[in-house]
């Protein structure tokens, strides 16, 4: 190898080779044969380019992933049906979703959804990178240690990590026309007290996941951002540093009370959450962009609510639509909310053979603009498929229109996949005496980047089931409590 010194973090392509190589020759065949040079890199870099100790961080990296059975973890990627392991926004091999207790979600991953703060992957940096965001100052500490062992803990964060490793990096190389392998993260410390950061049973926790990251995942994080973080957590910083490489703590960055500016700089506005300073809100999901149980943000519902669903209906790829009116009243007759259209996020409208259609057609409504908005949740199920593409028009009561494409565009159109698990989405009707309009479809060939159908499985149609309610409905049926809506 050449005696120059390597930048690790911009390395030649011959020094990249080369330490390559080198590591490669120190290591079995039968381990050879599982590396990717990606692997090898990580290591020698995690390593400081010692190809000894690589290689024997390396050997036990692939002696835990085949006791661990960790190639076998139910991973969410485009060609299979496994649940998103975590909510999701912006990405184009999965739709987005949100954790829902679908009969593939284990208890484990429903138990520590109620517990955590909330956690996104939520689109991209300015790089490429891609961005994870968590709440972590809204964690329930206290109930973590209570719901789950430190082995239930681990099977939920290992998911999470081949998830990153599996589907979310390989898309973000192939937008990036680059290798992209690093992630940016941003812990929202926003209502973090001095107990949380005291709580010795997690912090322990948090030590050995930690820990195995840094033995099994190295040289995944590009840059962790840590905002609103009290004088208080100068304390505890001080003994999770101690845990950390070198490498790792150089890449932290603990930002001022005004961290939008340094946030702006890595991250684009419109990829940014609206409660970080950015102008994202993602108000066609639930939650918005980081959906949080503890916040009440957005309705956790138990697996029963997504059985037994009050409609079913067919679809197949021969006749893909279905449409279903719903019939509103105001809360309050003599307040009457305007209606505002919205634009799609998939730039127009398409059906399965990719003929374009007319955008709905915008009424004309009137009322006060300050009455309340009333919102409305649809659950829907499919029992298999590429997933569906759903929109939601409105049109006032009074207008006779045979017609299910007229109306105005409160929900537009937006993909799902209700055959990994079930989909909850939130509308916004106005407080008006009037229908809305809901519209499905099965996914366009150039929509979906989930497998085409064979001719055989083509011809088996689709069992779509869903049930529509307001809010207070579906909150009094479910025991839950109100939802403070962002």
């Amino acid at each position: 190898m050449s005696n120059a010194p390597v930048d690790v973090d911009h390395p030649t392509s011959e020094q990249k080779s080369e330490t390559i190589e080198l590591l490669r020759s120190k290591l079995s065949e039968e381990v050879n044969n599982y590396c990717t040079d990606l692997d090898v890199w990580r290591f020698s870099v995690a390593r400081q380019l010692d190809a000894e100790k690589a290689a024997a961080m390396l050997n036990d990296w692939y002696k835990w992933r085949k006791s661990a059975n960790i190639d076998d973890l139910p991973v969410a990627q485009a060609d299979n049906n496994f649940p998103m392991p975590y909510p999701i926004r912006g990405y184009f091999s999965v739709p987005d979703a949100n954790l829902t207790a679908g009969t593939q979600v284990s208890e484990v991953q429903l138990k520590l959804n109620k517990t955590f703060g909330g956690g996104c992957f939520h689109k991209r940096d300015k790089d490429g990178h891609p961005v994870y965001i968590e709440r972590a100052g809204r964690y329930l500490m206290k109930d973590i240690s209570k719901l789950t062992t430190m082995g239930g803990l681990f099977e939920f964060h290992f998911l999470m990590q081949e998830f990153i490793n599996r589907t979310i990096f390989p898309e973000c190389s192939q937008l990036a026309g680059r290798e992209i392998s690093q992630q940016v993260v941003v812990f929202d410390l926003a209502g973090i007290s001095i107990g949380m950061l005291s709580h010795i049973p997690v912090l322990n926790m948090l030590r050995e996941m930690l820990s195995k990251d840094q033995l099994y995942y190295p040289e995944c994080m590009y840059r962790t951002y840590i905002v609103n973080a009290p004088s208080m957590f100068v304390t505890a910083w001080k003994m999770i540093r101690s845990w950390l490489d070198p490498r790792v703590i150089s890449k932290i960055h603990i930002l001022s009370k005004d961290h939008t500016g340094e946030l702006l700089k890595q991250i684009p506005a419109a990829n940014l959450p609206s409660f970080l300073g950015g102008n994202c809100r993602c108000s066609h999901m639930p939650g918005g962009c980081v959906p949080s149980v503890p916040l009440n943000n957005y309705p956790d519902l138990p697996r029963r609510a997504y059985v037994n669903l009050r409609h079913q209906v067919q679809v197949s790829y021969a006749h893909p639509h279905h449409s279903f009116v719903y019939d509103v009243s105001p809360t309050d007759p003599d307040a009457v909310t305007p209606v505002s259209p919205m634009s799609s996020p998939l730039m127009g409208y398409a059906s399965w053979l990719g003929i374009k259609r007319e955008s709905p057609k915008s009424l004309s409504p009137s009322g006060s603009p300050n009455a309340k908005t009333r919102y409305v949740y649809m659950r829907f199920t499919a029992d298999h498929g590429r997933g569906i593409v759903i929109e939601v028009l409105w049109r006032p009561h009074g207008v006779e229109s045979p017609d299910r494409d007229e109306g105005v565009l409160v929900y537009p159109e937006a993909l799902f996949d209700p055959q990994r698990a079930p989909v909850l989405i939130e509308i916004e009707a106005p407080n008006r005496s009037g229908q809305l309009i809901f519209n499905w479809r099965i996914a366009n060939f150039d929509e979906s980047q989930a497998p085409f159908p064979g001719p055989e499985e083509a011809q088996v149609p689709i069992q779509l089931e869903y049930s529509i309610d307001l809010e207070e409905e579906l909150l009094e049926e479910f025991s839950l409590p109100p939802i403070k809506h962002e």
